[in-house]
């Protein structure tokens, strides 16, 4: 062999990988050009651009410094190539109260706001795709609970139902805490704090973050956001948690696509 051989051997062995995987694929995504919603099928003209609430920006910043990407997966893929649509709370809904059937495939355009897409390596841990939607299905159901447990009527006079917001109103401080309850898993991911729960996350492999959280003194009613009580101090969320835990919540890929952008052509009309 040559050495001139040997250079265009070493050529093709790294430069083609690195022209097919990141170069083509960079070019190909960063002239992208946001999907129009169709008059006919949409009943509506204007661009597709999904908006999020929270702290989006800097708590993915701190959702990438933490690795949080080498265990948790952020993509429903399509049908052809695996079942994640499928999944009750991974894709979205199959039967929403309010929205109907919300599953659907991750899209590019599910990132916006994030200075990079964490699509994962793997799944050692839950797909946070649509952590914020399986988060509020949870507190609907422990609201819920409560809410017969003290007694409390889930329908008026007329038979109608109480809203979310009336339940949680009844409830007061007894409502759940979406936030605290995040706060619990990343501080102790195996007991998240609710002794009424049991033991149910003994077998967690999420370590533990206690750079996430700092030590007060602990006084008057104490703070509603402690974790913990340690050598008479609380331990309460510092900063960085907080806007990790907001860009956690705001995690809702299911949102109404253009039709064209449906996974099944069988589904109804976006937005209906």
């Amino acid at each position: 062999m040559t050495v001139k051989t040997f250079f265009y051997g070493l050529i093709a062995s790294f430069g083609l990988p690195w022209l097919v995987m990141l170069a083509v694929p960079f070019g190909t995504m960063r002239s992208m050009e946001a999907p129009s919603y169709d008059e006919v099928n949409d009943e509506r003209t204007d661009l597709y651009q999904p908006t999020r609430s929270g702290r989006t920006e800097n708590g993915s910043l701190i959702y990438a410094q933490e690795g949080c990407a080498m265990c948790h997966s952020q993509v429903t893929r399509p049908t052809y190539a695996g079942m994640d649509v499928f999944r009750e709370g991974q894709g979205g809904t199959k039967k929403d109260a309010e929205r109907g059937d919300t599953r659907r495939i991750t899209n590019a355009w599910d990132f916006s706001g994030e200075n990079r897409a964490h699509i994962g390596e793997s799944r050692i841990g839950p797909d946070l795709g649509n952590f914020g939607n399986r988060l509020v299905a949870l507190e609907n159901e422990e609201n819920e609970k409560a809410a017969i447990a003290m007694g409390i009527a889930l329908e008026r006079e007329d038979k109608s139902k109480l809203t979310k917001q009336e339940i949680i109103d009844a409830l007061g401080d007894k409502a759940f805490n979406k936030e605290l309850y995040v706060y619990k898993h990343l501080y102790s991911p195996r007991n998240e704090g609710h002794e009424d729960r049991g033991q149910e996350n003994e077998w967690s492999v999420c370590q533990a973050n206690p750079q996430f959280f700092k030590k007060i003194g602990n006084f008057g009613q104490g703070a509603s956001d402690a974790v913990a009580i340690k050598c008479g101090k609380q331990v309460v969320p510092n900063d960085n948690c907080r806007a990790i835990v907001s860009y956690l919540m705001s995690l809702k890929k299911d949102g109404a696509v253009p039709y064209a952008m449906q996974y099944s052509k069988d589904k109804k009309k976006a937005g209906k």
